[in-house]
């Protein structure tokens, strides 16, 4: 299939971009967690425990807080990687194949798995990053907001569509056997 130069190029800096950010994505969150006064100012959303996370709490627990953190940072970076090679594709002019649709379907998934693992793991990252303030103090919290909500809607909606162009290729090829 032959995609417009403005598409190629705006896929080019799409996967650049996704590949950018699953290493970018990783790498800040590692840098919050050992230097977590000194990042605040740039702002990072660190879901719903970066209240939590200042330099009054011990080093061994940030760093048992950030293993459990990285969980979901990993599962997006992993989809921005399959983001990168789904326009990877388009570059190459490879829009319903077999590799494209998959790379699709990684997207989703990552999408999906990434709001429950950072759902699972808002328990222990905020017991770790409240363990100092003692008995009585420590805190266990889930939270699934709108956000995630919409999250798992959108990660839905995606599968079902890759889901869709999937068939919609076997069936393309079935009718080319048939002629």
């Amino acid at each position: 299939m032959t995609i417009s130069p403005q598409l190629r190029r705006a896929s080019y800096v799409m996967a650049w971009l996704s590949t950018v950010g699953a290493v970018l994505g990783p790498a800040l969150l590692v840098a919050c967690f050992a230097f977590p006064d000194g990042t605040r100012a740039m702002d990072i959303h660190l879901g719903h425990y970066g209240g939590y996370l200042t330099a009054a709490v011990p080093l061994g627990d940030r760093l048992f807080a950030l293993v459990f953190a990285l969980i979901p940072t990993l599962i997006a970076s992993w989809g921005l990687i399959a983001l990168a090679g789904l326009f990877r594709c388009f570059v190459a002019g490879q829009v319903f194949t077999v590799q494209s649709l998959r790379a699709l379907s990684h997207v989703t998934m990552a999408l999906f798995w990434n709001v429950i693992a950072a759902f699972v793991a808002e328990a222990p990252i905020t017991y770790f990053l409240t363990n100092h303030l003692g008995h009585g103090h420590r805190e266990i919290s889930l939270t699934l907001g709108s956000d995630d909500v919409q999250v798992l809607f959108v990660a839905g909606v995606a599968y079902v569509i890759a889901r869709v162009m999937a068939e919609a290729r076997r069936l393309a090829e079935e009718n080319e056997g048939f002629v």
